[in-house]
C-alpha cells in the first residue's frame, strides 16, 4: 500500500494528485501546516482565483507571520514572486530619481508599449517620479509589473487606506480575470463581511485561545 504514495517533506501525497493538478489548472496544492502553533488550512491555488489570507496583527502574535508564510510558499513554489515594496536606496537613484518608465522598462524589463499601457491603467505618466506618485500607485505599479511577467504572485495589502485598497483590489481582479492567480495577505482586524469579487477564496488565521 505504501508504494502507491510519494512522501514529500513529511506529507503523504497520492500520485493521483499530480494528475488532478494538471486537469484543474492548479498552480500548487498546500496541505494544512502550522507556523508557531498557528494552523494554516489546506488550499488549492488555481488559475483564475485569488487566495486572500487574513493574518493576526504582529502585536498579538509577537512575530511576522506574513513573512514566514511568504518564505514557506516560495519554498514550496519558486515561481511565486512577491510584489514587495520598492525603495530607492542606492546613491545613484538618489542623484537621478527613478521615473515610472525607468522602473518598468529598465528595472522590470518591460517593453515601452506595455509600460505605457500599465501606466495608463494605473493613472500615472511614464515621466512621473516613482517616489512622487503616492504609496498606492507605487504598490499598484509593482503588482502590475510583476503580473506582466508572471502568472502567479504574492501580494500584501499592508499600509493601504480603505480607499486605496479598493483600487488595488480592482487592479488585481483584472489580472485574475485574465486567468492569472495569486495569494494576497491582509490584516485580520480589517476583514469585511464579504469579498469584493467571487473569484476570491478567503482564509482567516486565528490564534487559539489559551482559556
Amino acid at each position: 500500500m505504501e508504494d502507491n504514495f510519494i512522501k514529500v517533506q513529511d506529507e503523504i501525497i497520492n500520485p493521483l494528485y499530480f494528475f488532478n493538478t494538471i486537469m484543474t489548472n492548479s498552480i500548487f496544492h498546500s496541505k494544512e501546516f502550522k507556523i508557531n502553533g498557528i494552523s494554516v488550512p489546506e488550499f488549492e491555488l488555481k488559475n483564475g482565483n485569488l487566495i486572500r489570507i487574513y493574518v493576526p496583527n504582529v502585536r498579538i502574535i509577537k512575530f511576522d507571520l506574513t513573512i514566514e508564510l511568504i518564505k514557506y510558499f516560495q519554498k514550496k513554489n519558486t515561481n511565486l514572486h512577491w510584489a514587495k515594496n520598492y525603495s530607492q536606496n542606492s546613491l545613484l537613484e538618489r542623484l537621478f530619481p527613478l521615473t515610472v518608465k525607468k522602473y518598468l522598462v529598465y528595472k522590470k524589463k518591460i517593453d515601452e508599449q506595455n509600460a505605457s499601457r500599465i501606466a495608463d491603467e494605473i493613472g500615472v505618466k511614464l515621466d512621473d517620479k516613482f517616489e512622487r506618485i503616492g504609496f498606492v500607485n507605487r504598490k499598484a505599479l509593482i503588482i502590475k509589473a510583476l503580473f506582466e511577467k508572471n502568472d502567479s504572485i504574492l501580494i500584501d495589502y499592508y499600509g493601504v487606506s480603505a480607499i486605496g485598497i479598493k483600487k488595488l483590489e480592482q487592479i488585481v481582479n483584472v489580472e485574475i480575470e485574465k486567468g492569472k492567480t495569486g495569494i494576497a495577505f491582509d490584516l485580520l482586524e480589517y476583514i469585511e463581511e464579504n469579498e469584493p469579487y467571487e473569484n476570491i477564496e478567503r482564509i482567516k488565521l486565528t490564534v487559539a485561545s489559551t482559556l
